[in-house]
């Protein structure tokens, strides 16, 4: 079909050829600027620890794979040359955002945006941050005045700043910023095993009973890349039990239902247009519930 979808004249179908084609460069751009934030983000604290090691080449095996990208490959083969030697890779990372850095200028906003969300990886990659780390993340966040407008940036903010009145970082605040960063990226590689680009972020506020989902005359949008099946396969599935299915987020929306998986042709690495707008709406105390996947999946189910 060309990247056609049944029955729908022109419109592209999810994930089809034809709209991986259209999105290509703007895919790359997301993908480059999330892996150099990242590697940033590791450096940021002026060292590398051991602990940091195992997220690092898993970061590096997924950027290998959606990039082709020979500095990823020999990362990855000097992790495991290097592997006592952490200030040796520290040199390693840094050349690599120097001459990649002069290669790939951030251009849009996004950009600014994808680099910012890989950068928040790279500090909370080994679940701990430090003092350096809150100081160069507090002066990138300035850089960025379009980026604050997401409530979940200002929150971090706010912990960060918090966090270094005194001039040190406990661990409970350490643990705090890295619970306002999954927020914008998810779980660090050093608790999944994964990595966090194409994650989407935790949820604040998501339900977690799928019993308080009620389907009959209620408004679902879908996000994101679905384990259950093609979006338009889920949406059956909804109306099948009474619900409604609408493309966009507004007012009227009632569930926001987000993918494990981010959607490939998100505007952002972690968030597309429905989430953002999401995010909105509830701050001004309208939005929609927000509802991950597993437990829209247990609903259908039950």
């Amino acid at each position: 079909m060309g990247g056609l979808s049944k029955g729908r004249g022109t419109e592209l179908e999810y994930g089809g050829a034809a709209l991986g084609r259209i999105h290509n460069h703007s895919n790359y751009r997301k993908v480059m600027a999330y892996w150099l934030g990242f590697l940033k983000g590791v450096l940021a604290s002026k060292n590398i620890e051991t602990a940091e090691f195992s997220p690092l080449k898993v970061e590096a095996e997924n950027f290998l794979a959606l990039l082709k990208d020979d500095d990823a490959k020999e990362l990855i083969e000097d992790l495991a040359i290097w592997q006592n030697e952490p200030r040796e890779i520290f040199e390693i990372i840094q050349d690599i955002v120097d001459i990649r850095s002069k290669e790939f200028q951030l251009e849009t906003e996004n950009d600014d945006v994808n680099e910012m969300y890989g950068f928040c990886a790279g500090i909370a990659c080994d679940n701990h941050i430090t003092l350096e780390e809150v100081q160069t993340l507090l002066r990138r966040l300035e850089t960025y005045p379009r980026i604050q407008q997401d409530s979940r940036i200002r929150n971090l903010k706010f912990s960060a700043q918090r966090a270094i009145l005194d001039g040190r970082i406990t661990s409970e605040e350490s643990d705090d910023i890295c619970d306002w960063i999954t927020q914008l990226v998810g779980d660090s590689a050093s608790d999944t095993g994964l990595p966090t680009f194409g994650n989407t972020g935790v949820l604040q506020g998501a339900l977690d009973d799928f019993r308080e989902i009620a389907f009959d005359g209620q408004m679902f949008v879908l996000t994101g890349k679905f384990a259950l099946g093609p979006r338009k396969a889920v949406s059956g599935m909804i109306e099948e039990r009474g619900g409604l299915t609408k493309k966009t987020v507004c007012k009227n929306t009632r569930y926001l239902v987000v993918a494990a998986e981010a959607s490939r042709d998100w505007r952002q690495s972690h968030a597309g247009l429905k989430i953002m707008r999401a995010i909105e709406l509830r701050g001004a105390g309208q939005g929609p519930e927000l509802v991950h996947e597993y437990t829209l999946t247990e609903a259908l189910t039950a």
